[in-house]
């Protein structure tokens, strides 16, 4: 009886070296395949989030130089939200202000930076960079 249960046992193989080898391979194929897609999802949803908030300051100038008419005198305090902060906005020229939202730690240590130049002829440029 002993026997038979040692030959039972060496009959139970595991995985091979091998085979271990390569579902290592393939997971790695899959992570190289799927992280680009995930960073740059994760990527746009910090721009949606600047931008929501540069928009939500922008309506906020527009309705200032609607009732003045100039940009000059318009404030806003210095703000955070999750991922970005915007410094003080304080428009001094009649026809033109400027926004901005800055990260120091996007994705891993990178900065970065989104500004909106709102002009009196109602054009508004917005211009990034670290991204």
């Amino acid at each position: 009886m002993l026997e038979r249960i040692w030959k039972a046992r060496r009959d139970e193989r595991g995985f091979t070296l091998i085979e271990l080898i390569m579902v290592l391979v393939i997971l790695a194929i899959l992570l190289a395949l799927a992280l680009p897609a995930y960073l740059g999802t994760r990527r746009k949803a910090y721009l949606a989030e600047a931008d929501q908030n540069l928009q939500e300051m922008r309506t906020q100038a527009w309705l200032h130089y609607v009732e003045h008419g100039t940009f000059s005198g318009f404030t806003l305090t210095a703000r955070t939200s999750a991922n970005w902060s915007y410094p003080a906005v304080n428009c001094t020229t009649a026809t033109q202000c400027v926004m901005s939202a800055t990260n120091s730690n996007l994705l891993g240590g990178g900065a970065a930076s989104v500004t909106l130049t709102l002009s009196d002829n109602g054009t508004a440029t917005v211009t990034s960079s670290g991204f």
